[in-house]
C-alpha cells in the first residue's frame, strides 16, 4: 500500500505494516478507484445457506496439512535419578576437577593388562556402612589412583530415565526413539560417557579416563541397604552384553515376513480385500444374491460402482479418456457425450487430484432387470493433489452385469452449488502458481489478461486469509450471459459483476460476469472477490449480521491501498450520509429490494470502517480480529477491546466521523 493518504481526513499516520501496490503486485495503477463509476460491482459471497451446505457435504474436507517432518534426534532423559533393573542409578552433573586432578599426567604409567582382567562376582568385598550419610543418599566417589581423573559425563549426556533406557518421542503414535538400544549405556564419545540402565539390574561404572578399560575404586549408590561397593584389584565385574538390539530385528524381521504372506494369501483368498486396498475391481467377485438380505445386497452395489469410478479416476488422472469413458453403458450415448465434456473440460483445467463419492444406492425396476440409483458428489483438484472438497453433485443410474457397474444415466444436479461449469460445459483454461481460470471457447482470448489479474489478485488475497487455511488454488470462471444464469444454478442479476460462490465448507469460486466486467473494474472485482475465497473459508455463524465485516475487508482489499478521494462508492456514500444516516456502521445483509445506490453505500461505509482500522492499528490486527469475530464467535466488543485493546462504541463513533469527514 502507498504510505500515505492524501484525503485530510485519514487523521491517523500509516502504521508501518502497509504496503505499496507495486509489492503487492498489482501496480501502480488500480482502475478500480479511478473510473465507470456508472457499474456498481456488487456481489452476494454466499448464494448457499450455511444449511445447504451442511446437506450436501456429508465429511469435512480433507486434510492439507503436510506429514509432521522426522524426529530429528534423540530425546534425552534429564539428569537425575533413574529406573535401573529395581535400583537407582545416578549422573552427578559435571563439576570442576579438584586441585590435584586438574590435569592428567602426559603419558599415563602402562600397567599390565591383568590388571584389568574381569573379576567374578564372588570376589567382590563389601564394606560395612558407613557413618550416616546426607539426605541425598549419594556419597561422595573415593578418590582414583593419583594422575587418573575420572570423566565426567557432559552436559546433554544424562541416564535414560524412560524403561530400558529408551526415551519416548513426541512423533504422533508414540514411537520411542533410543541412542542405546536394550538400555546398554551408549558408547564413549569424545568428552564423557552416557550412562543407562541395564537388564538385570546392572550398571556401568565410569572408566577412568585415559586408561583402556580399567575401573578405579569406584563407589556405586543404589545397593540396597545404601552399601558402597569396593571393587577387588583388576577393576570390577563385566557381565556380558546380551545382544538383545540384534535379536529384537530379527524378530521383528520374521514377524513382517510372516505378515506379507498371510496378507498375500488372504488376498487370494479374499479378493474384495484387494479392492478395499488398492482400489481395484476384480472380474467375478461374487454376488450376495437376490435373496440376500437387503443390507448385504446394497454394501456389494455400492462397492461394484465404487470399483467403476475408481477406474475413471485413474484414467481421468492419467488423461485416458477412452479407459474414462469404459464405465458407461453402451446403450447410453448421451452419457457418453457428458462423461466426455467432463473428462475434457477437467483435463483443460489441469487437474490433479479428483474425489467421487457415491451415496447409498436405491434398487429402481428398470427394463431388462433391476438397476440403482446413487448420487455423487465430485471434488476435483486443480493443479495440485490435494485441496478442499467441492461438492458438485450428479444423479446416476447404473445396470449391475457380470459382476460389474455400467453407468446408464448421469445428470447433474442442478441446486446450488452446482452444476460445476466443468459438468454442463466445454471449457478452456490456464493456470498459474496460485489461480486456475476457465471460460468457454468463445472467450478463449480473454485468458492471458484474466490469469494475468486473478494472479496479481490472488497476492492480495493471500494476505487475508486465517493462517493454514490458504486456498490450494484459486478457481475463477469467466461467463456469458447464458452461462451466468446457468452454471452453479445462480442468478444473481445483471448489474452484479461477479460472484464468490460458496461450494464446500472450506472452498470458494469465483463467477464473472462478461457484460459487466471491463478492463476499468477487473482487477477490483478479482482482488474483491478472491479475499472472500481466502478470508471465509471455514465454518462460521451469523454471515448475515457479519455482511458488513465480509464486504467491508473485500472493498479495503479491493482498493488495495489507493487514495480514499479515489474511492468508487463516495458518490452513493455521500447521499446515505446526507439522507441521515445514524453512524451505525454494522449493516446486515441487505434485503433483495434495497435500492442499488443504497447497497453500494453500505458497500463504502463498511470498505471505510475497515481502511481506518486498518490505517489504526495495522493490516495484520484488522485480520485477527475479521477472523476472532467472524470464524471464532467472537462478539465485536469483546473482539475490539482483545485485539484493539479499546472500546467498540468509541471505536464504531471514530470509523463513522472517518466516513464523514471522507465525503464531506
Amino acid at each position: 500500500m502507498p504510505p500515505e493518504d492524501e484525503n485530510p481526513s485519514a487523521g491517523w499516520p500509516p502504521p508501518a505494516d502497509r504496503r505499496s501496490p507495486d509489492e503487492t503486485g498489482t501496480g501502480a495503477v488500480d482502475p478500480w478507484a479511478r473510473s465507470a463509476p456508472e457499474l456498481l460491482p456488487l456481489d452476494d459471497e454466499d448464494p448457499t445457506p450455511a444449511a445447504v451446505i451442511a446437506a450436501a457435504h456429508s465429511a469435512a474436507p480433507p486434510d492439507d496439512e503436510q506429514p509432521t517432518a522426522p524426529l530429528a534426534g534423540y530425546a534425552q532423559a534429564p539428569v537425575g535419578p533413574a529406573p535401573l533393573g529395581g535400583l537407582e542409578a545416578y549422573v552427578e552433573p559435571p563439576t570442576a576437577p579438584t586441585a590435584p586432578f586438574a590435569a592428567s599426567p602426559a603419558e599415563p604409567p602402562t600397567l599390565p593388562p591383568a590388571a584389568f582382567a574381569p573379576q567374578a562376582a564372588a570376589d567382590l568385598t563389601f564394606v560395612p556402612p558407613p557413618a550416616p550419610m546426607p539426605p541425598s543418599g549419594y556419597p561422595p566417589p573415593a578418590a582414583p589412583p593419583s594422575g587418573y581423573p575420572v570423566s565426567a559425563a557432559p552436559a546433554g549426556h544424562p541416564a535414560s530415565a524412560s524403561p530400558a533406557g529408551y526415551p519416548t518421542s513426541g512423533s504422533p503414535g508414540g514411537y520411542p526413539v533410543s541412542a542405546t538400544p536394550g538400555g546398554y549405556p551408549a558408547s564413549p564419545t569424545p568428552g564423557g560417557f552416557s550412562v543407562s540402565g541395564m537388564p538385570g539390574g546392572g550398571f556401568a561404572a565410569p572408566p577412568v579416563s585415559g586408561t583402556p578399560g580399567g575401573y578405579p575404586p569406584y563407589p556405586a549408590s543404589g545397593v540396597p541397604g545404601g552399601h558402597p561397593v569396593a571393587w577387588p584389584p583388576g577393576g570390577p565385574p563385566v557381565r556380558p552384553r546380551r545382544r538383545w538390539g540384534r535379536l529384537l530385528a530379527v524378530v521383528a524381521l520374521v514377524m513382517v515376513v510372516v505378515c506379507l504372506i498371510v496378507g498375500g494369501v488372504a488376498v487370494v483368498a479374499f479378493p474384495w480385500l484387494k479392492e478395499r486396498f488398492d482400489g481395484t475391481a476384480p472380474s467375478g467377485v461374487p454376488s450376495p444374491g437376490p435373496n440376500a438380505p437387503f443390507a448385504a445386497r446394497q454394501a456389494w452395489i455400492k462397492s461394484r460402482i465404487g470399483s467403476a469410478l475408481t477406474e475413471q479416476r485413474r484414467a481421468l488422472l492419467a488423461g485416458d479418456e477412452q479407459a474414462y469413458l469404459a464405465v458407461v453403458d453402451s446403450t447410453a450415448p448421451q452419457v457418453l457425450d457428458g462423461m466426455r465434456t467432463q473428462f475434457r473440460s477437467l483435463r483443460a483445467m489441469r487437474v490433479a487430484g479428483w474425489t467421487d463419492e457415491p451415496t447409498n444406492p436405491t434398487a429402481v425396476a428398470a427394463e431388462g432387470g433391476e438397476q440403482w440409483t446413487t448420487e455423487l458428489r465430485g471434488s476435483p483438484c486443480f493443479v495440485t493433489s490435494t485441496c478442499a472438497k467441492a461438492g458438485a453433485r450428479a444423479q446416476t443410474r447404473w445396470r449391475i452385469h457380470d459382476d460389474r457397474a455400467w453407468l446408464v444415466e448421469w445428470t447433474p444436479v442442478t441446486a446450488q452449488p452446482s452444476p460445476h461449469p466443468w459438468q454442463v460445459a466445454e471449457l478452456v483454461a490456464d493456470a498459474g502458481e496460485r489461480t486456475v481460470v476457465a471460460t468457454t471457447p468463445a472467450y478463449a482470448g480473454e485468458l492471458p489478461v484474466l490469469l494475468a489479474e486473478a494472479e496479481k489478485a490472488a497476492k492480495v488475497a493471500d494476505r487475508f486469509a486465517r493462517a493454514g487455511a490458504t486456498p490450494s488454488r484459486y478457481v475463477v470462471y469467466y461467463a456469458g450471459p447464458d452461462e451466468w444464469r446457468r452454471w452453479f444454478t445462480w442468478n444473481p442479476g445483471d448489474t452484479v459483476s461477479g460472484v464468490a460462490l460458496r461450494v464446500s465448507v472450506e472452498r470458494w469460486e469465483l463467477m464473472l460476469y462478461e457484460d459487466n466486467i471491463t478492463p476499468e473494474v477487473l482487477s477490483g472485482v478479482l482482488r474483491h472477490e478472491l479475499t472472500h475465497a481466502s478470508s471465509l473459508a471455514g465454518p462460521f455463524k451469523d454471515s448475515d449480521t457479519m455482511w458488513w465485516l465480509h464486504e467491508g475487508l473485500a472493498d479495503y482489499a479491493g482498493m488495495n491501498g489507493r487514495p480514499v478521494r479515489d474511492y468508487l462508492r463516495l458518490p452513493a456514500i455521500k447521499r446515505l450520509v446526507e439522507s441521515g444516516w445514524d453512524g451505525d456502521v454494522e449493516f446486515a445483509d441487505p434485503p433483495p429490494n434495497t435500492a442499488g445506490w443504497v447497497v453500494s453505500a453500505r458497500y463504502g461505509i463498511s470498505g471505510l470502517t475497515m481502511t481506518h482500522l486498518a490505517d489504526r492499528f495495522g493490516e495484520a490486527k484488522l485480520v485477527e480480529f475479521f477472523h476472532r469475530v467472524v470464524h471464532d464467535g467472537v462478539t465485536v466488543q469483546d473482539g475490539a477491546r482483545e485485539i484493539f485493546g479499546t472500546d467498540w462504541a468509541a471505536l464504531e463513533r471514530e470509523c463513522a466521523e472517518f466516513v464523514r469527514h471522507s465525503v464531506a
